[in-house]
């Protein structure tokens, strides 16, 4: 009986370590995934409707995911890109907001903005830097 159990616990243990050695590469190619996209990020917008007429460009900081203004403009930003490319960012300056929300597949991110305090809206690209 107690060859038995031994082996029982040794197939056990052994499952559970392949069970171990396979885990780890799936959590390291989804946090490979999640950094693809750090860096900081150049982004250029343009106007398309609503009384807004200025292009804008600024950067964008990306870091594990996260969305951090990287300029010097008294502007804030905030935001996520997921790790299959869909991004949502919010940008404050004074009291004007802007919601965006896009995609990004390489070095190139593209989408849509839109501010509705000043009933605006228009499309942005952003390259990586």
């Amino acid at each position: 009986m107690k060859t038995l159990t031994h082996g029982w616990t040794f197939a056990t243990c052994g499952a559970a370590l392949w069970g171990a050695l396979l885990i780890p590469p799936a959590t390291a190619q989804e946090l490979t995934e999640l950094s693809l996209h750090d860096g900081i990020w150049e982004v250029a917008t343009e106007p398309l409707s609503g009384p807004c007429d200025k292009r804008l460009e600024f950067k964008l900081s990306v870091e594990e995911g996260r969305i951090s203004y990287a300029g010097m403009w008294s502007v804030e930003a905030s935001g996520s890109v997921s790790p299959l490319g869909r991004i949502d960012i919010r940008v404050v300056r004074g009291d004007e907001t802007v919601s965006a929300r896009g995609v990004v597949r390489g070095d190139v991110a593209i989408g849509k903005w839109e501010s509705p305090v000043k009933n605006c809206s228009g499309s942005f690209v952003a390259r990586k830097a």
